[in-house]
């Protein structure tokens, strides 16, 4: 009996796994999910445990495998959130929580790469050392935890401790690689004569697979704990934002992806590092080989919306029926033109990520007075979010990338008002996103040429995502958002300097 060929991709997010079964045109066959918490041991601190992650994905596979016979999965692939450090012994066991990109306890560390490093790092990556970039993370272990890091047999990341987890082999891929800020993609292997000057043994650096190789096969082992059949191949798979350059159709030239989740990504393609977007952006390793992408990120994007409406309705936590209510706030918020009736929301709740990666930057409301209704508020709040997009789409511009494309995704694009919004701003047509997944689907699709189901990651892009509508931008707002825009920057700049003297 001829067996169907699907694809599962294993997408392990920041709060929660999502396992997804597709076929060779991309159509959800089935799926399954399942969340675990963020551990703040210290205020700046941003933790996970990966067996968390790995009992998460035993749950969410056998959800999946509800709807599809294991036999016909033809292969398994990977999208995980990059640069949070795994750190294992020799047994392959977890010896410390993983370090989220969100945790700034590195910043000593990365103080000093930047004073002592800066001008190798952007020789080799086009990055200056943050705190999100695993290098740091690393240092830190290396300096304040000396009996953990002499146990380190090696480091990886979230996606190639769950690859471990069905394989039993260990190793990563170039994409989450070059979020270590170790890793030469040009030559593609770990730069060696940097990591011997910050004295990180060479040893703890795993190997380096092509993203779309076959890594390995699930083990009968995992097989059990799975439901999974054991032998079925498994591919490298990626970092999340590779995953969703492929998943949001940015992988292909001309075309600018904005999704809008927890954070706000804008992510296009780029065929090296350019010097106007030096310390503006951050620029990483494509799935696709020799190929490479750049990325602005907001970090308050849904979490701006989501603390807006928490701090205006007195909730700790959202149900299904403030959900509702936002959207009762949101056909309230189509009355209200550009500028917000004079109130401006700068939406740094968490410091600044790309243009200014500043993390003394913190949100302000310029313009409050007595009467203000929460529509008003909250239609402010997805201004400050959209103009800090603008800012980062018009780094792309001095770049010289083509924003005349615009691919809209993930869970803010539900919004009409935020996508008009945008729209608007930006001055471009924006077209959304058929499918919200934008990780899993590009870990499917890399899954799907690892084991011939395409011929290409670009053949696999221009088949399977989608758009399902275009928004045409209005002129007149346009105009309007060029001339509150220089007033954005000039409010944040003046901000800024306040924070840096206080």
């Amino acid at each position: 009996m001829k067996r169907n060929r699907f694809i599962m991709a294993i997408d392990i997010g920041t709060t929660s796994v999502k396992c997804l079964v597709v076929d060779e045109k991309g159509a959800q066959i089935s799926s399954g999910s399942k969340g675990y918490p963020i551990i703040n041991r210290k205020p700046s601190w941003v933790e996970q445990n990966p067996t968390d992650w790995w009992n998460a994905v035993i749950h969410s596979i056998k959800q999946a495998l509800n709807g599809v016979h294991a036999e016909d999965i033809a292969v398994i692939s990977f999208s995980g959130h990059m640069s949070a450090l795994v750190l294992v012994d020799e047994m392959g066991s977890p010896i410390y929580p993983s370090i989220l990109i969100a945790d700034t306890r590195s910043t000593n560390q990365t103080n000093y790469l930047r004073e002592s490093y800066m001008d190798r790092f952007i020789e080799h990556t086009g990055n200056e050392p943050i705190d999100a970039f695993t290098v740091s993370k690393l240092m830190w272990i290396k300096e304040e935890e000396p009996d953990v890091f002499k146990r380190v047999t090696k480091f990886f990341f979230p996606k190639d401790y769950i690859r471990y987890q069905l394989t039993d082999r260990i190793g990563t891929d170039p994409t989450d690689a070059g979020n270590s800020l170790l890793y030469d993609s040009s030559k593609n292997e770990w730069i060696g004569g940097l990591i011997t000057e910050l004295e990180l043994p060479k040893e703890i650096f795993p190997e380096i697979v092509a993203t779309t190789d076959i890594f390995g096969e699930v083990t009968e082992k995992a097989a059990i704990l799975t439901g999974l059949r054991a032998g079925t191949p498994v591919v490298t798979g990626g970092a999340d934002m590779a995953c969703s350059q492929i998943g949001t159709g940015a992988v292909l030239d001309g075309t600018v992806a904005i999704t809008l989740s927890t954070s706000g990504q804008v992510v296009a393609a780029i065929p090296a590092p350019q010097q106007q977007g030096i310390g503006k952006v951050t620029f990483h390793p494509g799935a696709k080989p020799n190929s490479m992408y750049t990325m602005g990120t907001i970090f308050t994007g849904g979490l701006g919306v989501e603390w807006g409406y928490k701090f205006l309705y007195n909730k700790t936590k959202m149900t299904n029926a403030d959900y509702e209510e936002l959207g009762v706030l949101t056909e309230k918020m189509k009355q209200f033109q550009p500028g917000s009736n004079g109130l401006m929301f700068l939406p740094f709740l968490v410091g600044s990520s790309t243009p200014y990666f500043d993390p003394r930057d913190k949100a302000a409301w310029i313009g409050l007075t007595l009467h203000q209704e929460k529509a008003l508020l909250m239609h402010s709040i997805l201004e400050g979010i959209t103009l800090n997009l603008l800012e980062n789409i018009n780094v792309l511009r001095d770049m010289g990338i083509s924003v005349n494309k615009v691919n809209l995704g993930a869970g803010g694009s539900k919004n009409p008002v935020w996508c008009q919004m945008i729209t608007d701003a930006l001055g471009v047509d924006v077209s959304l996103l058929a499918n919200k997944d934008g990780s899993a689907i590009g870990a499917a699709i890399i899954g799907g040429v690892g084991v011939g189901l395409f011929s290409s990651i670009d053949e696999a892009t221009k088949k399977i995502v989608s758009t399902k509508d275009t928004i045409p931008y209005n002129p007149n707002k346009h105009k309007q958002y060029q001339t509150i825009f220089p007033n954005y920057q000039n409010l944040y700049h003046a901000l800024n300097k306040y924070y840096h003297n206080t």
